[in-house]
């Protein structure tokens, strides 16, 4: 008996993390992406100067990001994951502090390290001290997902330096949205998957190599291993409909390929664009994606000609830079001749008109600030990578837009961050995402499996303290 075929269109993260489950199943899989590269906006580009992988944007995972840990252990890449169990913070006036374990339980784990951060004052620690509690106990209600954070921290007493300078770099790094339009759920789920319920659940993990890597050749070989295959540089263009179902796809190259199931793990206005009209107009699960919104980031390499002292990783408090990463030290390039550092901007709309050279000498100066070593080094090579369109706005009402993956037309099933997880739009989403499309086309080919990931344990107090 021939197999069932696959058409995966969109080599994410969510493209990926569908693909490998339907090869275990036996599926004769083919994925296309139309990059050089797997790993979508988690990727890499090749630099046309030299020809090396660099990383479009800084990515990184926490241990409670259990999918994501699952797909790169299936990869045999998790191995090249560098676990911090320190989150290191550097303000405008030279505090230095740490977030770090100290051994009591949930959610009590941090606690010494905080209390000894230099950049809040007592008042400050006391606010986020009853907020954190208030998250814990607050459950999942439906008007968490009608209030931003930031109107919950002003209800909750927050003082504007405990935003300034605790609340909002952890959030808007990791939801890419300003407080003002970021719901509550979303916020919540950070802080009580990341920081409270589990003592290992904060440390923060930084890829090894380009993320390039970290995805292309390994999903390639798992494919290539089950007789399945990606292809890159492969872009389609359209998508033909007979009836209700997907008959076919046309890549730009004007071949036809045709397949049992369809899977977009595109971004959903790309999903829009192949569509023929025809088959979303009217439709509620694809009008409701015309009404998402995206936040864009941008990401700035510098390269210096001497040794520059940073942590791996350092996040920049009061100012535009929110992350210095030291790819010289996560990447272990050669040291004494000179430095690679990359830096993050999210949500960077107040910078979505800012001319290329404005913004490496505003980030420049954000280096040189916090770095004295950086004073006297020269910038010898700079790469500036925006992504207009970067990831899903986690605005008040949008869980009512999110699709599921599982799509009106029998045989098309989507993937995408942006879909509905629960989570934020980050890899571990994407990887949800995937899995969960997976689940829905075995269940179509009458294979029903289950792909749940084990989260991590509550632990601790956070067990008694924790309203689901």
């Amino acid at each position: 008996m021939s197999k069932k075929s696959v058409a995966i269109i969109g080599g994410g993260v969510a493209g990926i993390a569908t693909a490998l489950p339907l090869a275990d199943a036996g599926f004769d899989v083919t994925l296309y992406e139309k990059r050089p590269l797997l790993g979508g906006r988690a990727s890499s580009y090749i630099d046309p100067q030299t020809g090396e992988r660099l990383d479009e944007c800084q990515h990184g995972t926490m241990r409670c990001c259990t999918y994501l840990t699952d797909l790169l252990e299936k990869l045999g890449v998790h191995d090249q994951i560098d676990y911090h169990d320190v989150l290191a913070f550097l303000d405008s006036a030279g505090n230095y502090s740490e977030i770090k374990g100290c051994g009591l339980p949930a959610p009590l784990h941090t606690s010494l390290s905080f209390l000894a951060f230099k950049s809040l004052g007592l008042r400050d620690k006391i606010g986020i001290a009853n907020a954190m509690i208030a998250m814990l106990r607050a459950g999942k209600r439906p008007e968490h997902h009608q209030e931003t954070i930031a109107a919950w921290f002003q209800r909750h007493g927050q003082t504007p330096r405990a935003i300034q300078r605790f609340w909002r770099p952890i959030l808007i790094s990791a939801c890419n949205e300003e407080l003002e339009r970021t719901a509550c759920a979303y916020a919540f789920k950070i802080f009580v998957e990341g920081f409270l319920c589990h003592p290992r659940a904060f440390h923060f993990g930084v890829p090894k190599v380009p993320l390039g890597s970290l995805y292309t050749e390994p999903t390639l070989a798992y494919l290539e291993k089950r007789e399945s295959r990606a292809f890159t540089r492969t872009i389609v263009d359209s998508v033909e409909v007979e009836g209700n179902r997907i008959a076919s796809i046309t890549l730009q190259n004007g071949v036809v390929v045709t397949a049992d199931y369809y899977v977009s793990a595109l971004q959903f206005d790309l999903l829009l664009k192949i569509l023929p009209a025809h088959l979303t107009e009217g439709v509620p699960y694809f009008e409701n994606l015309k009404k998402m919104e995206l936040s864009p980031l941008a990401g700035i390499h510098l390269w210096f000609d001497r040794p520059i002292e940073c942590p791996p990783a350092l996040a920049l408090l009061d100012r535009e830079t929110e992350w210095i990463f030291n790819k010289t030290k996560t990447w272990s390039l050669p040291q004494g001749t000179g430095t690679y550092l990359s830096m993050v901007i999210s949500a960077s709309h107040r910078f979505a008109k800012t001319p290329k050279e404005e913004l490496l000498r505003i980030v420049l100066a954000d280096v040189r600030a916090a770095l004295p070593t950086a004073c006297e080094a020269n910038v010898v090579r700079s790469q500036v990578v925006r992504w207009p369109k970067g990831t899903l706005v986690p605005a008040p009402g949008v869980d009512a837009l999110r699709p599921s993956q599982r799509s009106p037309v029998p045989n098309l099933f989507v993937a995408g961050e942006w879909t509905d997880t629960g989570w934020p739009s980050t890899m571990e989403s994407a990887v949800r995402s995937g899995y969960r499309a997976a689940e829905y086309l075995l269940k179509e080919a009458g294979l029903a499996r289950s792909l749940t990931v084990q989260e991590l344990p509550i632990a601790g107090l956070a067990r008694g303290l924790l309203r689901r």
